[in-house]
């Protein structure tokens, strides 16, 4: 089937710029996320060499 209505230029333009603004907030997102997970990480790092050093694993 043929599309015999194609979509203005100005609809494209606005999808593809909204679709950039979600990446950019999705890979914020991202960063955000990767930071919290690194800091729960060295926390993590911390609580268990403090339970080795009293012989509590």
């Amino acid at each position: 089937m043929e599309n015999n209505h194609p979509v203005p230029y100005e609809v494209l333009l606005e999808r593809y710029m909204q679709s950039q603004r979600e990446i950019e907030y999705l890979e914020y997102k991202i960063s955000s996320l990767n930071q919290e997970l690194e800091a729960w990480q060295k926390g993590y790092e911390e609580y268990t060499d403090i339970l080795m050093e009293h012989g509590l694993i």
